[in-house]
């Protein structure tokens, strides 16, 4: 028997900040990993995508924001909007989704790794996502 259960997979800013060098994440998601998962990530990330976009204006990264909104499960974890940082909200959808957290932030693989949440990032000289 087939499970219906979705297969997130969590993502960092760090990861849709890589559109800036044309990958798109979203596709690799699809094209990199042998199996599928859906895209999730917070209204946090997606703060800071927009604040990093208005101030450099990375008018690519506006863009781009259409597709996370089509394609991504955007997830409210914080209670204070205003304070709570991505990292935290990051961390504790994998925990609650039991899902792998998709980061380039070497510090927030460290936190993810000690709190036994799986990890993949985007490297390789194909410049793929992958587990480590």
């Amino acid at each position: 028997m087939v499970s219906s259960r979705i297969r997130y997979v969590v993502i960092d800013t760090s990861i849709f900040l890589l559109i800036k060098e044309r990958y798109d994440v979203l596709s690799g998601l699809v094209e990199d990993l042998d199996e599928y998962y859906e895209c999730a990530t917070t209204d946090s990330v997606i703060r800071e995508l927009i604040s990093i976009a208005l101030r450099s204006n990375e008018y690519l990264i506006l863009e781009y924001l259409k597709r996370i909104f089509e394609k991504c499960t955007i997830f409210t974890l914080s209670e204070d909007l205003e304070r709570e940082e991505a990292d935290h909200d990051l961390l504790l959808l994998a925990k609650i989704l039991n899902a792998p957290l998709l980061t380039l932030d070497k510090e927030l693989r460290e936190i993810a790794h000690e709190e036994n949440i799986r990890i993949m990032i985007y490297r390789g000289p194909d410049k793929r996502i992958m587990d480590i």
